[in-house]
C-alpha cells in the first residue's frame, strides 16, 4: 500500500526544493542525486516535457549516475528523432498508459528495439516508466532505471510512485516558467523578453542603451504584394526574415520588430571599449544575411521565382529601450533620434542603388570594409549625413557632386 505522499521525506524535499530550481534539468539532477544518496538504486532517469516552441515538440532531460545531466531537444518533423522516439516507452505513456515496467536482464529477442538495446548496454536491469499528471489534464512522463541485479524492489517502486503527484505540481510550475520565457523570447526577442520577465511591464519603464542599430527593408515589397498570392508573399517574407534573423542572432544582435517588410534590430554596446567590436559584428551579420539570401535566390531562380533583394542601414547611437503604448496594451521597443536616422538612411538604399549604407559613426570602425559615398540629404532632418557603402558597388553622386554638375551645366 502506498503511504500518504505528503508524509515522505522525498516528497517534502521535492515540494520544498523543486520550485526553487532554475530549470527542469537542474531540478531533475538535484532530485536524482538526493534519492540515490538515500539508498534508492537509480542509475538513469529520463524526463520528457512537451514544449510550446516554434521549433521543438519537446525536451528530454537525462540524468545518469556519474555523468553530467543533459538536455535533448526533440524537433518537429526532424527525421533523425523519429525512430527512437516512436519506440520509446515515454511516448507510450504520453499516449495513455499509466505505467510500464521493462525487465532488461533477459536477452533481447526484438532486434529492432533500440531503446532496450541501449539500456542493456548500460548494464541496466529494470526500467519503470510512469505518467505524471499535470494540472490542466495533460500528462508528462518520467522513466526511472536501475542497475541493481534484481531490478527495483517493491518498496523502491512504491517510493517512486509516491512522487508522481508532487512531481506533476513542480514540473507544471517549471514548464510554465519555460513557456513564459519561450513566448517572450519568440515574440519580443531575448533582450526585451528578459526585461519583461524581470518586471519591466509598466508604461514608462525604460533605460538608455548605446547600440549599433540595424534597419532592413525588402525592395519593391508593395509591388510584389500586389502581384503575388498570399502563399507566395508569406514564403518570400519568411525566407527574407530567416536570412536576417539567423545572421543577426548569431552575431549577438537582438531582433526587436518585424514591420511589414521592415526589420529593426540592435547590437547593444557593453562599454566604451566595445564600440568597434560591436560595429564589426553588426557589419558581419549584414554580410552573412546577404550571403544567405544569395543562396535562397539561387533556389528561387531554379524554381522560376523572382529574386529577393533588401537594403540594410547601420548606425551607432543612444536609444531609449522600454515600454510605450496605452495603459493596457504596451510595446517593448527602442525609440529616439538614432532610430529615426537609421530608418531614413535605409530609405536611401533604393534611391542610391546601394544594398548597404552605414553612417560615419559605424564606418570609422570598419576601415576599408566600407567605401565613402559622400554626403546626402536625409528626409525630415534638413541636413546632410556622410554615408558609406560596400566597396564593390558603383559610387552614386553625392549632394556635392550634383551641385557641382549643375553649376557647370
Amino acid at each position: 500500500m502506498l503511504k500518504d505522499w505528503r508524509q515522505t521525506p522525498a516528497v517534502r524535499r521535492l515540494l520544498t526544493r523543486g520550485p526553487q530550481a532554475g530549470s527542469h534539468l537542474e531540478f531533475l539532477a538535484e532530485l536524482c542525486v538526493w534519492l540515490r544518496q538515500r539508498g534508492l538504486p537509480l542509475a538513469r532517469v529520463n524526463q520528457y516535457t512537451p514544449t510550446l516552441h516554434p521549433l521543438m515538440q519537446g525536451v528530454e532531460c537525462i540524468w545518469r549516475h556519474g555523468h553530467p545531466p543533459e538536455e535533448v531537444q526533440l524537433h518537429w518533423r526532424r527525421g533523425e528523432d523519429l525512430p527512437a522516439w516512436q519506440a520509446s516507452p515515454l511516448r507510450q505513456v504520453l499516449l495513455g498508459k499509466d505505467e510500464i515496467r521493462v525487465a532488461l536482464a533477459a536477452p533481447n529477442t526484438d532486434e529492432e528495439d533500440p531503446i532496450r538495446a541501449q539500456l542493456r548496454a548500460e548494464s541496466l536491469s529494470e526500467l519503470l516508466v510512469m505518467a505524471i499528471p499535470l494540472a490542466d489534464g495533460r500528462r508528462n512522463a518520467i522513466s526511472w532505471a536501475t542497475d541493481g541485479p534484481r531490478g527495483f524492489s517493491l518498496g523502491a517502486r512504491n517510493e517512486l510512485r509516491n512522487l508522481a503527484g508532487p512531481l506533476g505540481l513542480v514540473l507544471d510550475l517549471l514548464e510554465w516558467r519555460r513557456t513564459a520565457r519561450t513566448l517572450l523570447d519568440t515574440y519580443l526577442g531575448q533582450g526585451p523578453g528578459r526585461e519583461v520577465l524581470n518586471g519591466a511591464i509598466h508604461r514608462g519603464d525604460r533605460r538608455d542603451l548605446e547600440a549599433v542599430i540595424l534597419f532592413a527593408d525588402l525592395r519593391d515589397f508593395t509591388a510584389k504584394a500586389a502581384r503575388w498570392s498570399v502563399d507566395q508573399l508569406l514564403a518570400a517574407l519568411d525566407a527574407y526574415y530567416q536570412a536576417l534573423v539567423d545572421a543577426i542572432t548569431a552575431a549577438g544582435g537582438e531582433v526587436l520588430k518585424f514591420m511589414g517588410d521592415g526589420l529593426l534590430a540592435v547590437f547593444p554596446i557593453a562599454g566604451a571599449g566595445e564600440v568597434a567590436g560591436t560595429c564589426r559584428r553588426a557589419y558581419a551579420a549584414t554580410l552573412a544575411a546577404r550571403e544567405a539570401m544569395a543562396v535562397t535566390n539561387r533556389t528561387r531562380a531554379a524554381a522560376g521565382l523572382a529574386p529577393l533583394e533588401f537594403g540594410v542601414a547601420l548606425h551607432v547611437g543612444r536609444v531609449v529601450y522600454g515600454n510605450i503604448g496605452g495603459t493596457g496594451r504596451l510595446d517593448f521597443t527602442v525609440i529616439g533620434p538614432a532610430v529615426n536616422l537609421v530608418s531614413r538612411i535605409e530609405a536611401l538604399c533604393k534611391t542610391l542603388g546601394q544594398p548597404v549604407l552605414a553612417s560615419a559613426a559605424v564606418a570609422r570602425h570598419l576601415g576599408d570594409d566600407l567605401a565613402p559615398l559622400g554626403r546626402h540629404s536625409i528626409r525630415g532632418l534638413g541636413t546632410t549625413v556622410e554615408l558609406f557603402g560596400l566597396p564593390d558597388q558603383p559610387r552614386p553622386p553625392s549632394r556635392g557632386d550634383r551641385e557641382d554638375a549643375a553649376a557647370l551645366s
